[in-house]
């Protein structure tokens, strides 16, 4: 599934491989009253450099679109005329009195 999202964005330089990484580290002092350890908080995911590029490249493409929706939005507000205000002649009803 990684490589048909990278795909979908047009990133097929990117080449994906999930590990299992350690998510975070936990104090020494946070082992339980028991004596038996906590599980580690082991993922399987990308690893941190390959995430990071990922994330880069979204947020770029985030400032471009942002970019281009403003640009967009200018040229149509532009191209927008504003209504005219022009004077209605009054409305004759002689017609309709002798119709």
């Amino acid at each position: 599934m990684d490589r048909a999202v990278l795909d979908a964005y047009g990133w097929s330089d990117l080449q994906p491989a999930c590990e299992f990484l350690l998510d975070y580290e936990e104090e020494e002092d946070e082992e339980p009253a028991s004596g038996r350890g906590r599980k580690k908080p082991w993922r399987y995911r990308w690893p941190d450099e390959f995430r990071d590029e990922v994330l880069a490249r979204l947020l770029e493409l985030n400032k471009r679109r942002a970019e281009e929706e403003r640009l967009s939005g200018a040229r149509v507000e532009s191209k927008q005329k504003k209504p005219s205000r022009r004077k209605r002649k009054p409305h004759d009803d002689s017609s309709q009195l002798f119709g």
